[in-house]
């Protein structure tokens, strides 16, 4: 569970987007193809923060509705696993509908194709991180923006090159 500097629990900060968001699906083919910048980048590892935006099917959702409902999760700590030749990374939020099976800390072994979105914090300058921008450019105010901003940890966003 996250906690503040005051030590009280901050819960996880999810967001529902329709998987039929034009701009979603641009962020997300952006992510697809820059993928292979982001595993050199994660190979080559320097400082900062490596993460991987992955999509799980919710099963009880998923029964319930009687169709497939996804999440999208972040991991941090990527890593390359060159002799597996794959990527994984560590759950830091989990959310109530997939914690029978994933807990915060847990490490996963994921493939480049199933990077959903990547970013790369060093210092509050972020590489990537298509969808964040996405969500961030949904809300109102200035103010909504540096609170998200201060939650993520991101304080300058490196230009897309498209």
């Amino acid at each position: 569970m996250n906690t503040s500097a005051a030590g009280e629990s901050i819960e996880p900060n999810f967001k529902a987007i329709s998987d039929l968001d034009a701009a979603i699906n641009l962020a997300h083919s952006m992510a697809a193809n820059s993928v292979s910048q982001f595993v050199e980048l994660v190979k080559n590892r320097g400082n900062g923060a490596y993460m991987a935006k992955l999509r799980f099917r919710d099963p009880e959702l998923s029964d319930k509705s009687g169709k497939d409902q996804f999440l999208y999760l972040w991991l941090t700590d990527v890593y390359y696993h060159e002799k597996e030749n794959i990527l994984s990374g560590i759950f830091f939020e989990v959310p109530a509908g997939l914690k029978k099976w994933h807990q915060v800390g847990e490490r996963l072994g994921f493939e480049s194709e199933d990077v959903f979105d990547w970013m790369i914090n060093t210092d509050g300058h972020v590489q990537g991180g298509y969808t964040i921008r996405v969500h961030r450019s949904k809300l109102s105010t200035a103010q909504e923006k540096a609170e998200y901003d201060e939650y993520i940890g991101i304080s300058s966003y490196e230009k897309i090159s498209q």
